[in-house]
């Protein structure tokens, strides 16, 4: 009954012990299948190509300034000019196209005549060109109007020139850079209103020799360049 017993017992243990063998034997390894099939899964889209639409810029327009002059006066006839010495000026001659005077103080200037009697809303800029034979950069034009009397510092613009002891002798034979051309804006003073009467111009604050080209008066507007 003990043999029965024992050679039982080592049966049932031959079994498991076969059973665990055969769980080994056929196990089976997945995961090199598992990798084939996530490498076939990876397939790589190029991406389509495309056009891309290259569009030009268009240019910026320019713009360039253009003056319209209302009123000017480019001392052609001595006997029609509205312009007078003022201040500290002498030697006063209009002729050959020119307006020239000698400055003899500190505070020279030049004035009009008579009223201009001008509309101030038609009238956007003062411009005076001119050589500057004095040491002096400093300029400055003071107007009146049928609202504004007196000339004052209210009603008056200033500027610096760019040439200064500019030779006068000889105005036709002066260089360009030599002339100063000075644009007075007007519209941004609260006093340029109603009727334009007088103006006052201190082409500097020197003494010396001046030599005027023109003073006009006019509107400017801006206008697009175009393309030639």
């Amino acid at each position: 009954m003990k043999k029965f017993s024992l050679l039982l017992a080592v049966a049932v243990l031959s079994m498991s012990l076969a059973s665990c063998g055969g769980d080994e034997g056929t196990t089976t390894d997945t995961s090199a299948a598992t990798g084939d099939t996530t490498a076939a899964e990876e397939v790589t889209t190029a991406a389509p190509e495309t056009t891309e639409e290259v569009t030009t810029a268009e240019p910026e327009p320019e713009y360039e300034e253009v003056f319209t002059p209302s009123y000017i006066d480019n001392f052609d006839d001595p006997d029609n000019t509205n312009w007078k010495a003022n201040a500290q000026m002498t030697d006063f001659a209009v002729a050959d196209g020119y307006l020239t005077t000698t400055s003899t103080g500190g505070d020279p200037s030049i004035a009009n005549k008579n009223d201009f009697d001008l509309n101030c809303d038609e009238i956007d800029v003062i411009v005076v060109k001119f050589l500057n034979g004095t040491p002096s950069d400093a300029t400055q034009i003071f107007f009146t109007t049928d609202t504004t009397t007196g000339f004052c510092e209210e009603a008056s613009y200033k500027d610096v020139l760019w040439n200064t002891d500019i030779d006068c002798s000889d105005p036709a034979a002066a260089a360009e850079d030599d002339w100063d051309t000075m644009y007075y804006y007007v519209g941004d003073n609260d006093l340029w209103t109603g009727t334009l009467k007088d103006v006052r111009i201190d082409l500097s604050n020197g003494e010396g020799q001046f030599v005027v080209d023109y003073i006009a008066f006019g509107t400017v507007e801006m206008v697009e360049v175009t393309a030639e």
